[in-house]
Parts: C-alpha cells; structure tokens; sequence
C-alpha cells in the first residue's frame, strides 16, 4: 500500500471562502499538518507527500525548503503538487536544486479524455495544460497523475452530463470516436479512456475514485487493454 496525502487548501476557518482562505504552503503548516496525517493514519512515514494548490503568499523558498526537510528527515519518501502551474513546478524543482534538497517528483492535475473548452473556468483546480505534458514530456523524472479522469462516469453513463468546461462543439465526436474504439475492443468507453492516458505521451497515470470493488475491478481491467497505433491516432485526433 502507498500512502500519500496533501497540505495547503484546507479553508482556516473551515466556513471561510476557498481558495482564498487555503492555510497555504508556509513551513509552520507544512510540518503541523503532515504530523497530524501520520497521527490519523496511525504511521510514521506518508510515501507521498502533495503540495495541493498553489500558495504565492509564502516565499517559495520557504515551502521547498520545508518540503525537503521532510525528506531528508525520513518522515516522507517523495514529494509531489498538484494544481500547479507549469512554470511554478519548475521554478520549485530548480530551487530545490540549489538548496540540494528533494523535489517535486509527480504532479496531480485534472486530466480527461476530452478536451476543456478554449478559455474554459475550472478555479484553483485546472485541467493539466499542454504547457504542463510537454514539461513531464522532457523531465523523465516526473510522473503525471490525473484525476477526473471519467467526470464522475460521463463518459459512460447516459445519465451522467458532460461537465461544462468540456460541453463544446468538438465533444460530440470526440465522445462518438471513443464509443466506437470500445465497441471494437470489448470494452466500456470509460476503460479506453483509462488506457489512452495510459499510452499517451506523456503517460498519464490515472487516479480513480470507486464506490464499490467491482467498479474498481472494472477500472484496473483497463490497464490490460491494448490500444493499437490505429486506434490512438484515431482517438487523438477526434
């Protein structure tokens, strides 16, 4: 099992405004929320440790540092952000580099199959940029995670609408494209989608939310799925 949590949105107080009232990236929250995680989980050591959304508050400098202390102190394995900016992903990578601590090593952003309208709103938590892949794409070391990667079963599920940020004259086909891979292959429209971002480039690695063991069976199926050249091409360019 891999453990992993984040620090930095949690509203302070709870009923104020987010993101504006997030408690930040600053090293005194860093260090008091990650030992309360290790108190909830009953552990001593989180292998993942997210810093959730941005904080250009706190000097930059104060949170890698503090991020890798955290390391070097054995009390987490690998640090990751999620809802980042490109630019501040590697503006933090490269300050970490110059203090000779760990760095951010994956990144968690909003990720599907379909494509956000141009200009689309989606708040403190964007949809990974092409900015964004083209930065994992050239940085071997880091890993890209994507959530919502089904938009709550849209892509399956007739009863489930397409989210705003993606209802757009270039869905309908993009959405027929995927339904026709699935009916070639066997499989449910939801699994292609867990499997392209799987063969993409940059790989996506796919974080998925489950309300029963068979939901969560019928996801990881889609790691065994084979899409071929042929198929890719058709659902890239959709």
């Amino acid at each position: 099992m891999t453990l992993a949590t984040k620090v930095g949105a949690l509203p302070v107080p709870l009923d104020a405004p987010w993101p504006q009232a997030a408690e930040g990236l600053s090293r005194e929250v860093i260090e008091r929320q990650v030992k309360a995680s290790l108190d909830r989980l009953g552990t001593d050591r989180v292998d993942v440790y997210y810093a959730h959304i941005e904080d250009r508050r706190t000097p930059l400098e104060e949170t890698v540092a503090a991020f890798g202390e955290l390391v070097e102190g054995g009390t987490v394995r690998l640090l990751g952000c999620s809802n980042h900016a490109a630019w501040r992903i590697e503006q933090a990578r490269a300050l970490a580099r110059q203090l000779g601590v760990a760095g951010y090593t994956c990144v968690q952003q909003r990720a599907t199959y379909l494509q956000p309208r141009p200009g689309a709103d989606f708040g403190a938590n964007p949809h990974a940029s092409d900015e964004l892949l083209d930065c994992v794409r050239s940085e071997p070391e880091l890993t890209l995670l994507g959530y919502s990667t089904l938009l709550g079963g849209a892509l399956s599920r007739a009863d489930r609408a397409v989210p705003e940020q993606y209802d757009h004259p270039g869905t309908p086909n993009r959405m027929s494209v995927l339904r026709q891979v699935a009916d070639e292959l066997g499989a449910s429209p939801h699994q292609v989608a867990l499997a392209w971002h799987l063969h993409s480039s940059p790989s996506v690695l796919p974080v998925i939310g489950v309300s029963s063991v068979a939901q969560l069976e019928d996801c990881l199926a889609a790691v065994d799925l084979e899409l071929e050249a042929g198929h890719l091409e058709r659902l890239n360019t959709a």
